[in-house]
């Protein structure tokens, strides 16, 4: 089996990732690509994330994960989970609501076109959800908000756990952290968090 973190960029994968990981499951990602990103990206004194936790693109093209990554976690974006071939998945779908996505694409990047493609992007989130629990290889497929893993980690991770993720949920619990919610929706205007 193996465990998959996705979703949508600047929706809390790398988070979910360091909180898993964090409780117990063996992340694969490289770290070749998070050096090359934070080089692209960062700035002297800022970095948009302390680590990305994806894999080399040819990883994901060789289309043999579930076979080299057995009973790991591994982030695929949400473009790359709906491309996996049949296997036995476990799926965390992060949500997090559209307008936030942007501000936090332009605060991270300087740039929001990632997310200009998908003029719905919400309902675009919403369908990935729907189209991935329709497959049958997906054992499992939770979507998870973003703002309620800030909120309640306890919860949510005690869920997962019960769920049939392989963690210690208070472990997990330990590393969403609200100050790095750099942007939250309020009262339809952008803030900081």
């Amino acid at each position: 089996m193996l465990y998959i973190i996705s979703g949508f960029m600047r929706s809390g994968t790398s988070m979910m990732m360091r909180a898993l990981e964090a409780g117990g499951m063996e992340a694969v990602y490289s770290a070749k690509r998070d050096a090359d990103m934070n080089a692209r990206w960062g700035e002297p004194d800022y970095l948009p994330n302390d680590s990305y936790y994806e894999l080399d693109a040819e990883d994901y093209l060789r289309g043999d994960l579930e076979g080299r990554y057995d009973g790991k976690l591994v982030k695929c974006l949400w473009g790359g989970v709906l491309r996996l071939p049949p296997g036995d998945y476990r799926v965390v779908f992060m949500r997090r609501p559209a307008a936030e996505i942007r501000v936090s694409l332009l605060a991270s990047f300087g740039d929001d076109s990632a997310a200009r493609d998908y003029p719905d992007l919400d309902r675009a989130m919403d369908r990935v959800v729907e189209v991935l629990r329709d497959r049958k290889s997906f054992r499992s497929v939770d979507a998870v908000d973003y703002r309620d893993v800030l909120r309640d980690p306890a919860e949510m991770f005690r869920g997962l756990a019960a769920s049939g993720w392989p963690i210690d949920p208070l472990k997990a619990a330990s590393i969403p952290d609200p100050g790095k919610a750099r942007f939250s929706a309020g009262r339809g205007a952008l803030t900081h968090a």
